[in-house]
């Protein structure tokens, strides 16, 4: 009881301090970041005529007479915490803004032309995925800049933006289903064949058995006797649920079953920072909570949840290493003989081979799936935000599967949270030439080992200072709103190998001491000492 109430009052503690009041009132001065016309009502309410909705990327312009802008620019300049308000969505159904402009003359209406937006990289990218709407934002161009000008003036703004059509839907017209489409079509109904055809060959096998003896779920521990049994009963249903659900065997299974501790956390933070960030590129009608929310010491761990990805990589370099360990006790147990240059290089194959071909077949049927389109389900933003990743990884899959896409076209990423995948394989592929140096050379590999991790502890720390990066990443909500686009931090320091390889590292030599420690059985946790050690780590 004690403590649940010591947890409170932390929380109420961390939520209450902030360093910064937002003026609500100047708040309210500004334009809203969304200005959004009824979608359902302006593709559906004629059905004998046809409706156009176009959704418009809309800056500001500078105008420091006016009040709204003075306090764009003075809220804007907290750019960790706050949006650019210089920069507008809009969201216009085009036969309302032709009956809001009619009776307006021709000066009236050229006074309200700002202008085509051309000169901001974050919107070019957009434009260049939604390159097939270039006939669209040439017929409406004026017609959209003039409508939301119009829209500005009668709001008591006294500003004008630049803009440019991101992309227009006209009532009536469906996505049609093409290659892509028919390939995860034809995907899905393979698999969906093969699920039941080998679930209905475990099920047979299953009840052909004649030892009573035999439990019902040692059935799907015992390997399947041919090739082709093994093939099918690969896609068994059953079969891979007790295989999903089976508990670990062996010593080094029951030690690292803690694991699923650390793994469960860290992926309730990583989702959590995803879902977060989905919010932040979604409309958004009270933008004032979330950046006042910033600006506590609870928001900002909320945000900074994200760093929680390293977790990750150390695990996978510990059990990278355990898997080394493995085999290398079993190839020294079949021949004492000094290892030559051609084992080393079948090995280094086979265990990039292997690792490739499991993580990639699922990989890639992720990657299928993102590209698919499908028809408008979501209003204006759909396209914004889910065609945009569609174009993408139809544009860039190829990037993902040789896993450089934390480095090749960064501003168009198919699948944003791929990059993990991206930076674990470099790491893996590293973590692995030096664990074999350092089998080669044991009598050096303390030396080898000592010198990776320093080289990589220092060169983070170098390039920060040196490139003037924050030295923890937090995404401002501007950053999140453009999915990332043209943040160098996120790209070049965030999501990039040798930025992360130090923490892989890491858990490389959490292997190797826990590999000493084991073979020694030494009792660490019996030590006062350590247990101090590690029950203090719990609110680290």
């Amino acid at each position: 009881m004690l403590w649940h109430q010591i947890l409170l009052a932390l929380g109420s503690f961390l939520t209450a301090v902030q360093c910064f009041q937002l003026n609500l009132t100047q708040f309210y001065e500004m334009p809203q970041l969304y200005d959004l016309d009824d979608y359902d009502r302006c593709m559906q309410e004629f059905d004998q005529e046809t409706s156009t909705y176009c959704f418009v990327r809309a800056e500001v312009q500078p105008n420091e007479t006016v009040v709204a802008w003075q306090a764009i620019a003075e809220i804007s300049r907290f750019d960790r915490h706050h949006f650019d308000h210089r920069q507008l969505y809009f969201g216009l159904c085009l036969r309302e803004c032709e009956a809001s402009l009619a009776q307006l003359d021709a000066n009236e209406l050229k006074a309200l032309q700002a202008g085509l937006l051309t000169d901001n990289q974050k919107v070019n990218v957009y434009l260049d995925l939604f390159a097939m709407e270039a006939d669209n934002r040439e017929r409406h161009q004026r017609l959209t800049n003039i409508c939301l000008n119009w829209r500005l003036q009668q709001r008591g703004y006294g500003l004008q933006a630049k803009s440019v059509v991101e992309y227009c839907d006209e009532a009536g017209k469906s996505v049609e289903d093409d290659a892509w489409n028919f390939t995860f079509y034809t995907i899905i109904c393979a698999l969906l064949i093969l699920a039941c055809l080998g679930s209905l060959v475990d099920l047979h096998l299953k009840y052909r058995r004649h030892d009573k003896m035999l439990k019902e779920r040692d059935h799907y521990k015992t390997p399947p006797k041919s090739r082709a049994q093994q093939l099918l009963l690969t896609f068994s249903v059953a079969r891979n649920w007790y295989r999903l659900n089976q508990e670990p065997s062996g010593k080094i299974g029951r030690e690292l079953r803690f694991l699923d501790c650390f793994k469960f956390f860290a992926m309730f933070m990583v989702i959590f920072a995803h879902t977060n960030w989905v919010i932040y590129e979604s409309a958004i009608s009270n933008p004032q909570d979330p950046e006042r929310l910033l600006h506590t010491a609870a928001g900002t761990l909320l945000v900074s949840g994200s760093l929680i990805t390293v977790t990750f990589f150390v695990i996978s370099g510990l059990l990278l290493t355990i898997n080394w360990l493995a085999v290398v006790r079993s190839m020294q147990s079949k021949s004492k003989e000094v290892w030559s240059f051609g084992q080393y290089f079948l090995l280094f194959v086979k265990f990039n081979v292997f690792r490739y071909i499991r993580l990639t077949v699922p990989y890639a049927f992720v990657l299928l799936v993102s590209g698919v389109y499908f028809d408008n389900a979501g209003g204006p933003l759909w396209r914004h935000i889910y065609e945009r990743e569609q174009l993408s990884c139809r544009r860039n899959w190829w990037v993902n599967l040789l896993y450089i896409n934390n480095f090749v076209h960064t501003d168009e990423r198919c699948l944003l949270q791929g990059w993990y995948l991206a930076a674990d394989t470099h790491s893996f592929v590293l973590s692995l030439v030096v664990l074999m140096l350092g089998h080669r050379f044991a009598q050096w590999s303390k030396h080898l080992y000592s010198g990776v991790l320093a080289v990589f502890m220092i060169l983070p720390a170098v390039i920060t200072y040196v490139a003037d990066y924050y030295p923890i990443f937090i995404p401002s909500p501007q950053t999140q709103k453009d999915s990332f686009i043209g943040d160098r931090q996120f790209t070049e320091f965030y999501t990039s190998s040798h930025m992360n390889f130090g923490a892989y590292f890491c858990g490389v030599l959490a292997a190797l001491v826990y590999d000493e420690l084991s073979s020694r059985q030494y009792k660490l946790r019996e030590l006062r000492s350590f247990q101090i050690f590690w029950f203090s780590l719990i609110p680290a």
